[in-house]
């Protein structure tokens, strides 16, 4: 069996077409050991992604992969491995189902973080925040300076798409990164899959409600533009983002070993 096979045999809730798991997966980049009866793939000191034919489980199959990757993590000088990978396209951490057999490996996961897709969007009708919603078009230092005020590490994400945005008197209140046709692990080689990434709200506009009218005029604007579904990816604010309707597609936990 291929990788792909495998990997849509473990998660066939996943709905996967092999040309979107090569190129989230970047096995090119990575170094791949197999078994019979599954496969890993780690880069640099990250075990990105372990899969054991569901059939096959419980003859220690994954124990050796692990094993594998481990040894090799560790000879390449690193003093930690990290399951999944921030950097990953497919897996940032371990699915939770799988949390136990990585706990018995060594591993401590901490972090419950979420993938999330509309599922019956319950959007307000008007916004009753009195901001102001659209794409920024204005002063481009003005939105890394509010960017920096949130989060400075996501300023080396603006320009990749469209930065939406609540303003209130002028001043940018809220931001969000928009995508319109992005590569996901939810795609289904069907839908169009939009993105809201990097939502943040500026210190002195928080506990007034825009970041969420904001999320929902932007969920309004990337459906209205032909998006067939809505991906919010590595979110620990699950519960946050369900009041508007956007479901849990898959739990994942954060953590990984010192070696």
């Amino acid at each position: 069996m291929t990788h792909y096979e495998v990997f849509r045999e473990c998660f066939p809730e996943l709905k996967l077409t092999e040309e979107n798991y090569d190129k989230l997966a970047g096995e090119k980049l990575c170094r791949a050991f197999e078994l019979p009866e599954g496969f890993a793939l780690v880069k640099e000191n990250e075990l990105r992604l372990l899969c054991v034919l569901p059939q096959k489980r419980g003859n220690g199959a994954g124990t050796r992969l692990f094993r594998s990757a481990e040894d090799y993590i560790r000879s390449r000088g690193y003093e930690r491995m990290e399951i999944g990978g921030a950097g990953s396209g497919l897996l940032i951490g371990a699915p939770e189902d799988t949390c136990g057999f990585f706990e018995k490996m060594g591993c401590t996961l901490d972090d419950r973080v979420a993938e999330m897709s509309i599922g019956e969007l319950n959007l307000p009708d008007k916004p009753l925040s009195g901001a102001d919603f659209e794409i920024y078009t204005g002063d481009s230092q003005k939105l890394y300076e509010a960017v920096a005020k949130v989060d400075p590490d996501w300023a080396q994400f603006i320009g990749v798409g469209d930065v939406f945005c609540a303003t209130v008197g002028g001043e940018i209140a809220s931001f969000c990164i928009l995508g319109y046709n992005d590569t996901t692990i939810l795609n289904d080689g069907a839908k169009r899959m939009g993105s809201i990434g990097c939502v943040g709200t500026v210190p002195d506009f928080r506990r007034r409600g825009i970041g969420l009218e904001m999320v929902a005029e932007a969920a309004k604007l990337l459906l209205q533009r032909g998006c067939d579904d809505i991906f919010i990816h590595y979110t620990a604010v699950y519960d946050w983002y369900s009041r508007l309707g956007f479901k849990t597609r898959l739990f994942l936990k954060l953590g990984g070993k010192k070696l």
